[in-house]
């Protein structure tokens, strides 16, 4: 057997499908391909989730979610995800209810080195990247959630936010993520801290989100455990793209700072307001 038929065999274990496959189901009732994402067989679970999700079958959201949570495979899941973010707001409140319950790839703690990519992170908890998907419907829902007491699920929602910005302008979130970064900040939750001054990075070209980040880089640039939330910080001012001389000075000087991740991050962020 040839390197490539096993790549194949390999993808198809994981789920993946041709639009050939999808033919055969084309016509089956929306009861049936529910419960085929049950199915033993990954690229059953695939062509259910994909022909659900392109008739937009409101009917399907809860077990669709149900499958998010618990699916393995790595095609399906991506199917799965497309799906409920293609039916869109009925999937909202059921994807808000997951954040921070799939997989164990979400951060729990700093960064040890400079996120070195110019684009916005990709969100990493899964319920949280489909929110992005459906983009401004969610702002508000997850704005709600900013006030959970599970501060683990708050980040999720932190990261949607600020994605959902990134990827739309909506700037609704702002004040939102600018008040809890106080009180975070003040209860010694650096994580969520870390988050926020991430998420602000997603609303481009806007004065109101560079305070709260001058004002972190102020307090933690002198503080050794603080330094991956000042080059967070520092990385979100380049990204937001508001140009003027106290930002420009403070990035000069960042850039000579002792701190190698905060001094590479510094200048990055000035050659962005080159281009």
């Amino acid at each position: 057997m040839s390197s490539d038929e096993n790549k194949r065999i390999n993808r198809e274990k994981r789920g993946q499908i041709t639009p050939e496959d999808l033919k055969p189901y084309s016509n089956f009732p929306d009861t049936y391909l529910i419960e085929l994402l049950d199915d033993d067989y990954p690229k059953k679970r695939t062509i259910s989730a994909t022909l659900l999700g392109r008739r937009q079958i409101i009917s399907a959201v809860i077990p669709l979610a149900s499958a998010l949570k618990y699916e393995k495979a790595l095609y399906s899941r991506i199917a799965i995800s497309k799906a409920l973010s293609e039916i869109g707001e009925p999937s909202i409140d059921p994807l808000i209810d997951l954040l921070g319950e799939i997989g164990n790839n979400q951060e729990t703690e700093l960064p040890q080195k400079y996120f070195n990519k110019k684009s916005y992170p990709l969100v990493r908890d899964m319920a949280a990247r489909t929110l992005v998907k459906i983009g401004k419907p969610a702002t508000l829902p997850l704005i709600r959630i900013l006030k959970d007491e599970d501060s683990f699920k708050v980040q999720q929602a932190i990261d949607a936010v600020g994605g959902i910005a990134a990827k739309t302008s909506d700037e609704r979130g702002l004040k939102s993520l600018i008040s809890i970064l106080q009180s975070y900040w003040e209860g010694h939750d650096k994580v969520t801290s870390w988050k926020i001054v991430r998420a602000l990075g997603g609303f481009r070209n806007c004065e109101d989100a560079t305070g709260p980040l001058l004002m972190v880089i102020e307090y933690a640039r002198e503080a050794e455990d603080d330094f991956p939330i000042v080059w967070e910080s520092v990385r979100s001012l380049g990204q937001i793209g508001v140009e003027n001389s106290q930002i420009m000075n403070l990035l000069l000087e960042l850039s000579h700072h002792q701190n190698s991740e905060i001094s590479k991050a510094s200048k990055i962020a000035m050659k962005q307001f080159d281009n």
